[in-house]
């Protein structure tokens, strides 16, 4: 893929991470949203990641400066995440998180893949309120099986009460597989893709992989995901690309779960 179409995939997979982010976050109630000086700032009375993070940094303030109001901002209960990702400036913030200590918790890698797809199976939307929250427990219960189970509750709602596609194979009662599809003016957004643990291993994922890329091409869009990087050469393997990396930091709140 040519440099510039890889920078406008990243520019476009930022975009849609951070337009996932805040509607989680807008779908629990209790939650501001607050444009600071070259940033903005999420709180809410959950204790969930993505509802206590700064992101979306357009700043040419001095880096230490920034990560000591970041660092300030951590002294909750609930903590800070911050999340710096590709074009965000100023660009010597990573560092300064460190040395203001903040711990670098994930390294999630940017895929894109502008392909059609091919390998697909049929697959269904739940768009009613009573099967998005099935389907929104499901992914709670695959992804997050030893947080609490209040933590996983409030995942699942959250997810069930976005904006965005909630789609699954298999019958609404007992998925065989589901996903989150975040459609974004220029992208669109693979999130909790999972398979039932019984099912894994046999290539569902790849068709399921298969029919987002089919339903972002009829879009006319790429789809774009964040993994981690044990999944990075899965991916890889059904045509996507790494595009660049979210880097996940956390300071404070001691004792509380950390959900991303």
């Amino acid at each position: 893929m040519e440099h510039h179409l890889l920078d406008q995939l990243t520019e476009v997979a930022r975009e849609n991470v951070l337009q996932t982010y805040y509607s989680l976050a807008q779908a629990l109630p209790e939650t501001e949203f607050e444009k600071r000086e070259g940033y903005t700032r999420v709180r809410g009375s959950w204790p969930l990641s993505f509802c206590h993070f700064a992101g979306e940094f357009d700043s040419r303030r001095d880096p230490d400066v920034l990560a000591r109001e970041l660092k300030s901002e951590s002294q909750t209960k609930d903590g800070l995440w911050v999340f710096v990702m590709p074009g965000d400036e100023p660009a010597g913030l990573r560092n300064a998180l460190l040395d203001n200590g903040f711990s670098l918790r994930q390294c999630l890698c940017l895929m894109g893949n502008r392909s059609p797809g091919s390998d697909t199976l049929r697959i269904e939307a739940a768009t009613d309120a009573d099967s998005r929250m099935r389907i929104g427990n499901f992914m709670a219960e695959q992804f997050f099986p030893f947080s609490p189970s209040n933590s996983r509750s409030l995942v699942a709602r959250s997810t069930a009460l976005s904006v965005s596609d909630l789609v699954y194979s298999g019958s609404i009662s007992e998925p065989d597989a589901a996903m989150m599809l975040s459609r974004s003016k220029r992208g669109v957004g693979l999130y909790n893709l999972c398979v039932r643990k019984d099912l894994r291993g046999n290539g569902l994922g790849n068709k399921f992989v298969g029919s987002a890329l089919r339903l972002a091409d009829q879009y006319g869009l790429p789809l774009t995901l964040q993994c981690h990087a044990s999944l990075r050469d899965w991916y890889g393997s059904i045509g996507f690309q790494q595009i660049g990396t979210v880097h996940a930091f956390f300071s404070g709140g001691k004792g509380r779960s950390d959900i991303l």
